[in-house]
């Protein structure tokens, strides 16, 4: 087992992430917070990644949220200030990366760990994950995760009820409330991870990134602009290589061969 706090391996043009802090509950303290934005960055610069897991090791916790130990221990403002700016941080690295990314949630994807899970374009969880926001119950409040979840819930209500009472959310109702995308059984996480990684990866690379970007900046549009701005993104993709590769792959009963342009 490497002694790195992230790991990440390639396979078939899946890059798997994992928050190797297994004994911590894949706790994010600063270090780790550095390595996972510099995983996802140098990820999303590389060609031949078509999509990304993002993991905790074992099958206990995704992760637990801040290292709390580490956050006791911060002498100034700016050591605060880095710390949880580093949750920011890797959750902007995680929505810019072209590829779409995947968090794979077997048990506890707690505060900082929610919100990374949550962060993700796909969340799948297996049928005992838990979701929760307990920082209020430490005197703490989880406000930099709040955007993404937000927007996943798109309702400040439920989000309040998450933020101020600390409850602990069951996989069930995390995917009836939008936090997770898909909800399984625990035996067949792996696989379903698998073959959606799978899936997403033989897809057109434009296409997948094209759309995972329209979709986050029209989710902040106005209604009007929101279809300007998405009719101008569908003519562009519909001129691209991989689209007039697509269409002839189609007619022609093969595989297409996309080039990503």
């Amino acid at each position: 087992m490497s002694d790195a706090n992230v790991t990440s391996g390639d396979a078939s043009g899946v890059r798997t992430i994992t928050i190797n802090r297994e004994a911590q509950r894949n706790a994010l303290n600063r270090a780790t917070l550095d390595e996972l934005e510099a995983a996802f960055r140098d990820a999303s610069v590389q060609a031949s990644v078509r999509a990304i897991v993002l993991r905790g090791a074992g099958d206990q916790a995704f992760c637990a949220g801040a290292d709390l130990r580490e956050v006791t221990g911060h002498r100034s403002i700016e050591e605060s200030r880095r710390h949880f700016g580093g949750v920011g941080r890797v959750m902007t690295a995680m929505e810019q990366a072209p590829q779409p990314v995947i968090a794979r949630v077997p048990g506890f994807a707690l505060a900082g760990g929610c919100g990374l899970a949550v962060a993700a374009d796909f969340t799948i969880a297996g049928a005992r994950a838990v979701f929760g926001l307990p920082e209020i119950t430490l005197g703490l409040l989880p406000l930099m995760v709040s955007a993404p979840i937000l927007r996943a819930l798109g309702s400040r209500k439920r989000l309040l009820d998450l933020v101020l009472t600390g409850r602990r959310v069951s996989a069930e109702e995390a995917e009836r409330i939008g936090l997770a995308s898909r909800v399984v059984k625990d035996a067949e996480l792996d696989t379903v991870v698998a073959e959606l990684a799978a899936e997403l990866a033989s897809l057109s690379p434009y296409a997948l990134r094209i759309g995972k970007e329209a979709i986050y900046s029209a989710s902040e549009m106005e209604a009007t602009a929101a279809l300007r701005y998405l009719r101008e993104t569908t003519v562009l993709t519909s001129r691209s290589e991989d689209a007039a590769e697509g269409i002839a792959a189609f007619f022609e009963k093969r595989k297409p061969k996309w080039t990503g342009r």
